[in-house]
């Protein structure tokens, strides 16, 4: 995908309220799938997700589960 298309994906994902364990892995798989600015991009979203993170998705993105 080109023109930041995987970024505006990512950053639909934060809107969800909240941001459960299935959004972190899609948030995970896009950020596989981008490619130079768009993939820093979508890494620095990682912040913003762990505030939003229920319990589940927190461990996820933690690194615990």
């Amino acid at each position: 995908m080109s023109d930041m298309m995987l970024l505006a994906r990512a950053q639909t994902l934060l809107t969800h309220q909240p941001f459960t364990l299935s959004d972190a892995r899609a948030l995970e798989a896009l950020e596989e799938e981008a490619v130079g600015e768009e993939g820093l991009r979508i890494a620095e979203l990682w912040e913003s997700a762990l505030r939003l993170a229920d319990e589940d998705a927190r461990r996820y993105l933690m690194g615990e589960d």
